[in-house]
């Protein structure tokens, strides 16, 4: 959850784009939907469950683009590696069902599984009417609102249960501020806090870097090089890891401008230029990847000190600074973009040799690229 906690805000930001949801969307849902499961007497590890599931229900929505049986199933693909504690399945799957069978699947009452229910209904109600409004009329029209839609889009318990705690004002207090929400997390989740293998994390942050990229090379492309280079298995793995979420700080640059066709403007150039820097501070919340957030985000140096966000120059960077580097803008020239057919694996080397010609990238780094991406 800790995890979760500190991307949660990123697919917010992507969510907010095709819902007009607000920001931390995913908290809010994490709130209400925990408060719905203490009034069920939902055990620690099913609330612990049930707040990873909120926070992460919108993972395959800039893939799919819309909410139908694709994003539905891909939701729960794309979770299929978490480390959850309990025994609920489906949850993502079934989290657009309604109580009359009206979902995506046609479900109905008792087929629907219980943290689905939960999700849908916390989803709905901020959705719909945004639960960080503070003027009293919106909470009318909520209140209203899941009255009329009672056995209909909403179980009748959990609607009993909203019913209840909605009558105490710190309820809504607390929903309106992220602090307030954090600290109810926090005091009310058990520690499930376990030392997960590498090869388990990385399973966990590749599902990120498919949210922007999803036929992208680069963890495979990485995994050559650092095979090559010899890395001990930590240092490889946490290399793979930096790799894997190199590009979470574009869950942050608006969607129009990561996605047009036309040349860029300058402003919209330097917007781009800002996602290292947020993959460092969303990075740097992680507990355990302080490595992982200083590698991710020198991806777009180069050694003439003209790359970004930090305009490093060749003292400042490591092998792996430069190999991350290097092996980027590689696998970015060799894949299709929004405004460029990808070049041929050759063109792309007679490019970089040429940068590194002109001092921006290692040349030993760019001709074992030939030698283990290209040639091989």
């Amino acid at each position: 959850n800790n995890f979760l906690l500190s991307t949660s805000h990123t697919l917010d930001f992507v969510e907010s784009q095709y819902n007009n949801t607000t920001p931390n969307h995913s908290k809010r849902i994490a709130f209400l939907s925990l408060k719905i499961g203490q009034k069920l007497n939902l055990n620690d590890k099913e609330m612990f469950d049930l707040c990873a599931y909120s926070l992460c229900h919108d993972i395959a929505l800039n893939e799919a683009k819309i909410k139908n049986e694709e994003y539905s199933i891909l939701s729960e693909i794309k979770i299929k590696d978490f480390p959850f504690l309990s025994n609920n399945n489906d949850v993502l799957k079934y989290q657009n069902e309604n109580i009359n069978g009206s979902g995506i699947f046609g479900l109905k009452d008792d087929d629907i599984p219980l943290f689905s229910k939960i999700l849908n209904f916390s989803h709905t109600l901020d959705v719909n009417f945004d639960l960080s409004k503070k003027d009293i009329q919106n909470r009318k029209d909520i209140i209203a609102f899941v009255k009329s839609n009672t056995n209909t889009l909403f179980d009748k318990d959990i609607v009993n249960i909203f019913l209840d705690i909605s009558t105490k004002l710190e309820f809504w207090i607390d929903i309106q501020n992220e602090n307030d929400i954090l600290q109810f997390i926090f005091n009310n989740l058990h520690d499930f806090t376990t030392a997960l293998d590498f090869e388990e994390i990385l399973n966990i942050t590749q599902s990120f870097l498919d949210i922007l990229e999803k036929d992208s090379k680069l963890i495979s492309n990485c995994e050559k090089m650092c095979e090559f280079y010899e890395f001990e298995h930590k240092d490889k793995y946490t290399f793979l890891i930096s790799a894997s979420m190199s590009k979470i700080g574009k869950l942050l640059i608006p969607l129009n401008i990561l996605q047009k066709e036309e040349e860029l403007t300058k402003n919209e150039q330097e917007e781009i230029k800002a996602y290292p820097y947020y993959n460092k501070k969303i990075l740097s919340n992680i507990m355990g990847f302080n490595d992982i957030a200083l590698l991710s985000c020198k991806i777009q140096e180069l050694l003439d000190a003209n790359g970004y966000p930090y305009s490093l120059s060749a003292k400042d960077m490591s092998l792996k600074d430069r190999l991350i580097a290097s092996v980027n803008i590689y696998t970015s020239l060799t894949q299709d973009n929004s405004y460029r057919k990808a070049y041929s694996k050759d063109e792309a080397i007679d490019i970089m040799l040429q940068m590194a010609k002109d001092k921006k990238l290692d040349i030993s780094i760019v001709n074992d690229i030939n030698k283990i991406l290209v040639k091989d």
